[in-house]
């Protein structure tokens, strides 16, 4: 465990393996591993205290830990509902004054209609399959974020 709680390389293969987790080409499951990533994104994001981040598909919550550091307050769309179900235990576990400040949908981003608290951000880290029509029916769907960070996996 890093000083910070953002999760490190082994940390992500020591939860994936508590799991039981094998990524799935299927799902586009890849995982941020390196915390200085993680901070470059937020940054890149300028995300604060007085946001409400919606992030998609926050798989082991590498992403998700980073912005919750900021003070944000995120909610976070998760398709795999063993990653959805996971997901508050790490923050539990890694940064526990910031688990109030998580809620989990386990849910398609693309069929997402009501969030429970309305975003200022969107970030994400999205298979390219599923970028476009995921982003188009956040700008078609959801109208309160005005900024948004989308990183797409090649």
């Amino acid at each position: 465990m890093t000083d910070t709680g953002l999760l490190d390389p082994s940390s992500v293969r020591a939860l994936a393996a508590r799991l039981g987790l094998r990524p799935t080409k299927q799902r586009g499951q890849n995982f941020v591993v390196d915390a200085n990533t993680v901070r470059r994104i937020v940054l890149a994001a300028q995300v604060s205290a007085a946001d409400v981040v919606l992030e998609i598909g926050p798989g082991l919550g590498s992403l998700t830990l980073g912005l919750l550091e900021t003070g944000a307050r995120v909610v976070a769309v998760e398709i795999d509902d063993l990653l959805a179900g996971a997901l508050p235990d790490t923050v539990r576990t890694r940064m526990p004054e910031r688990t109030d400040a998580l809620d989990v949908i386990c849910a398609d981003a693309m069929r997402v209609d009501t969030l429970p608290i309305a975003p200022t951000a969107v970030v994400a880290n999205l298979p390219y399959n599923v970028a476009v029509p995921i982003l188009l029916h956040l700008v078609c769907g959801l109208e309160s974020w005005t900024r948004c960070l989308l990183l797409v996996q090649a």
